[in-house]
């Protein structure tokens, strides 16, 4: 494995609370973009909802069947995670439309004064485009309610933002699950109820600003 990964590669991420095995494309946005994104985070998963138990059981054609379940999310770590075999690659196949482009990105700013503020505080929303922030462009939740942050998620954040959602479209309790405390739990957990779920987005309007 070299220094990237190939856009189209199917990774196998383990679940929290013994959910079992996700499946996710990786996208190498320097495939798509129009500025050199080389020296920033530049790989995207698009997960789907095909779960197993058993990873043996894994068929390409039934993950590529599939529903959408989460994206994009930034990964941080994603080829260590793979090195150490946290992560096992499976397959690579061919993307879908909304996967070939470089989508906006979300963010927000709330008037409180602390360290660490989340989506049930905000008071206005930005997006950005490109691939990275270089410039955000001011917006209404309306339009951007769709969208992902721009977080950049180590492996760990991958397993807990998809297995809490997970849970929550399960009808579960998520506070028999986990704390809700600390910034990234808190995060995700905000995250579920101030964006629309990934699959219920048309495909002509995912990762675009309303």
């Amino acid at each position: 494995m070299g220094k990237t990964l190939n856009t189209g590669t199917v990774i196998q991420i383990k679940l929290q609370h013994d959910l079992g095995f996700m499946y996710a494309k990786v996208v190498n946005l320097c495939d798509f973009a129009e500025n050199d994104l080389s020296n920033t985070f530049h790989l995207i998963l698009y997960s789907y909802n095909y779960i197993l138990k058993n990873e043996k059981d894994f068929i390409g054609e039934d993950f590529l069947n599939s529903e959408p379940f989460a994206g994009p999310l930034f990964v941080s770590d994603i080829l260590w995670a793979i090195k150490k075999k946290i992560y096992k690659v499976k397959a690579e196949v061919e993307l879908r439309s909304y996967e070939k482009i470089v989508p906006a990105f979300r963010s927000f700013g709330a008037m409180v004064f602390k360290p660490f503020y989340f989506e049930d505080e905000a008071t206005s929303w930005s997006y950005f485009e490109g691939g990275a922030p270089r410039k955000y462009i001011t917006s209404t939740y309306e339009e951007v309610k769709h969208l992902e942050g721009n977080m950049a998620h180590d492996h760990e954040d991958v397993e807990t933002r998809l297995s809490m959602e997970l849970l929550y479209r399960r009808d579960k309790d998520l506070k028999e699950y986990y704390q809700l405390e600390g910034q990234h739990e808190l995060t995700f957990y905000n995250n579920i109820f101030y964006k629309t779920p990934f699959n219920e987005v048309e495909d002509m309007l995912k990762g675009k600003v309303l």
